[in-house]
């Protein structure tokens, strides 16, 4: 006489093989984190003022980083037919790049392209040797007659 098994040998094999499995994935998870890196630190103190050949912009940033490469320079200018509100955002618009070279702390640019009459805003972003950008400065407000 002969005995009838009710599970095959494969079938039991493959139920164990999926519990084994589901039984070890346990573990600590949770979503991927960027990798570390280094942020570049704020400009410091942007300031403009109107000069004969155009305006004039300068700022500082600490001597201990060696990770900025230069820095990006946008202008914005106010629009006369909508109301200039503090805080609200502007379309700036990339004018200049400034390289950064090894030990400098302050910096100066003049802006000679400045068109017309109105209210004109600056701000200016630095950027590593990858060009991945930085923190923006404050916004520098320079009335242009």
């Amino acid at each position: 006489m002969t005995r009838m098994r009710l599970w095959p040998n494969s079938s039991v094999f493959i139920l164990l093989s999926c519990f084994v499995l589901l039984l070890g994935g346990c573990g600590k998870k949770g979503p991927p984190k960027p990798p570390l890196k280094k942020t570049l630190p704020k400009v410091k103190n942007l300031q403009t003022a109107v000069v004969d050949a155009g305006v004039s912009l300068t700022w500082t940033m600490d001597s201990s980083d060696e990770d900025a490469a230069g820095f990006n320079v946008y202008r914005s200018k106010a629009q006369p037919k909508k109301n200039d509100c503090p805080g609200c955002p502007r379309d700036f618009e990339v004018i200049t790049t400034v390289r950064v070279k090894a030990g400098e702390t302050q910096f100066q640019l003049v802006d000679p392209d400045v068109e017309g009459k109105g209210i004109f805003y600056y701000k200016v972003t630095p950027f590593d040797k990858r060009d991945r950008p930085g923190p923006d400065s404050n916004e520098s407000k320079v009335i242009v007659e």
